[in-house]
């Protein structure tokens, strides 16, 4: 009966399907036993990039995944989970906290403000087993979900914070970046912040691109994690 009960749940959460989907790609809002493959997948991509330490669990899970300002994203290849990101909202009215601003709350305040809403990307992964397998197409249909939530809360700016490396690709999307590199939590690696604020433009953008970007080699695009 629970294994009945689980699938139940896990093919109406595979029905709530975002705007963005291509081909056998489409992603959900993973809820209730969907979260574990998300903190799994997590768990891999940054411990075989060596970005955490290992634990027993075999799962990363930090202090903001059981927030309410939280949502996590999981994009399936056909029946296969390859990738996820999770969103931390702000919003002005309530101002639960994101990450960001454990670190960066001086750009936060002199490029964003906190007087509206705006959105914090992070935890993008794609599964160690699906580098090279379509990864390019599965990065960008997975930041298309999330400016489309971006778009649904009514979010004034998008913020990320990315190693340098991948300031290129953020670029290519409508981001600037607008902080020197610092630490982030919970990793072992640096990071600058970037900041969209024409979320419309960066929509239209990755719009554009999905039926092609499929076909791009270029290196800058095919990474793990951040």
């Amino acid at each position: 009966m629970l294994t009945t009960a689980i699938q139940t749940q896990q093919t109406q959460q595979i029905q709530q399907i975002q705007q963005i989907q291509h081909n056998d790609y489409y992603s959900v809002i993973a809820k209730g036993p969907m979260l574990d493959r998300v903190y799994s997948m997590r768990y891999r991509s940054y411990s075989a990039e060596g970005y955490i330490a290992e634990n027993s669990s075999q799962k990363f899970i930090d202090e903001y995944d059981n927030k309410p300002n939280s949502t996590c994203f999981l994009l399936y290849h056909q029946n296969k989970a390859v990738g996820s990101m999770r969103t931390c909202v702000f919003d002005s009215h309530d101002r639960l906290s994101v990450p960001v601003m454990e670190v960066f709350d001086e750009e936060i305040r002199s490029n964003i403000g906190y007087d509206s809403t705006f959105v914090e990307v992070n935890k993008f992964v794609i599964d160690p087993s699906f580098q090279r397998k379509g990864g390019v197409e599965a990065r960008m249909l997975l930041v298309g979900t999330v400016v489309e939530e971006a778009i649904r809360r009514g979010s004034s700016s998008i913020v990320i914070a990315v190693r340098p490396a991948h300031v290129r690709f953020y670029k290519m999307l409508g981001c600037n970046q607008i902080s020197e590199a610092k630490s982030y939590p919970h990793l072992t690696f640096k990071t600058v912040l970037m900041a969209c604020t024409d979320i419309q433009w960066s929509r239209n953008f990755i719009r554009s691109k999905v039926d092609v970007v499929e076909k791009c080699d270029d290196p800058v695009l095919n990474y793990g994690s951040y």
